[in-house]
């Protein structure tokens, strides 16, 4: 009993001085425990994608789209033929790895794979080419933009520890190929991007994009505003629906 009664105590007191760490210290304590929430997270089997707890069947066919898939494997050898054998270590993984599940839009998450801050000049040209060939004209616009806004909240913040607009991680899940299936993956504050490939065959999901705020009004960054097409959109819909709708 008196053990028991120690054990309790002591938990009691670990439970109050982990709140009061979080208190007094909450981006430490929030990278602290993310490790072990992520762990918990991933323990549960992935079992496909659902609004309302039923998995969506069917929404992505194996089928032959006609389109070439070339320029995004090329890109994506090119990236890798330019890190050092270390940062190839670190940015490559199986193409079942957990990998495509650790992605979080927070950024006290512990990213993987090889980050833009590591990369030379040389190396940051080819991470940008892979997002260039692999994204749409405005999906590169929209996703570099995010990474300048990003920027612009370590600037408003002055804090680079934690914020800018090279915090990004890139991983490569599988060989990259023209028959077999494989990937990459951008990880980061307000931009993550899925990008599963087989054969002539893309998907995008799940993708994140967002930023705070979503435009720059002053510093280096001014003018840089993303999604405002969408917002205008949303706006006009929503002011559109009577008071039931």
């Amino acid at each position: 009993m008196r053990l028991f009664l120690k054990i309790t105590v002591v938990v009691i007191i670990l439970i109050v001085a982990l709140v009061g760490f979080a208190a007094w210290k909450p981006m430490a304590a929030s990278r602290l425990l993310w490790p072990t929430l992520e762990r918990v997270m991933l323990r549960e089997p992935f079992v496909g994608i659902t609004t309302d707890g039923a998995v969506r069947e069917g929404l992505f066919r194996i089928e032959s789209t006609g389109a070439s898939t070339r320029a995004v494997r090329n890109a994506a050898q090119g990236f890798l033929d330019s890190l050092s054998e270390e940062q190839r270590e670190n940015a490559t993984f199986p193409v079942d790895d957990q990998e495509w599940r650790r992605w979080a839009n927070v950024h006290v998450s512990h990213r993987q794979g090889v980050g833009l801050l590591e990369l030379n000049e040389a190396q940051t040209v080819a991470a940008y080419g892979l997002l260039a060939a692999s994204l749409s004209a405005r999906g590169l616009q929209t996703s570099r933009d995010i990474m300048r806004l990003e920027g612009h909240l370590a600037d408003l913040m002055n804090d680079f520890d934690q914020y800018g607009e090279a915090r990004y991680w890139l991983t490569i899940m599988g060989e990259p190929s023209l028959t077999e299936p494989w990937g990459w993956q951008i990880d980061g504050h307000h931009l993550v991007i899925n990008f599963f490939v087989l054969a002539d065959q893309v998907v995008m999901t799940p993708t994140f994009m967002g930023s705070e705020p979503p435009r720059a009004t002053t510093g280096r960054f001014s003018g840089i505003a993303i999604l405002e097409e969408e917002l205008a959109a949303g706006l006009a819909f929503i002011n559109a629906l009577d008071t039931h709708q």
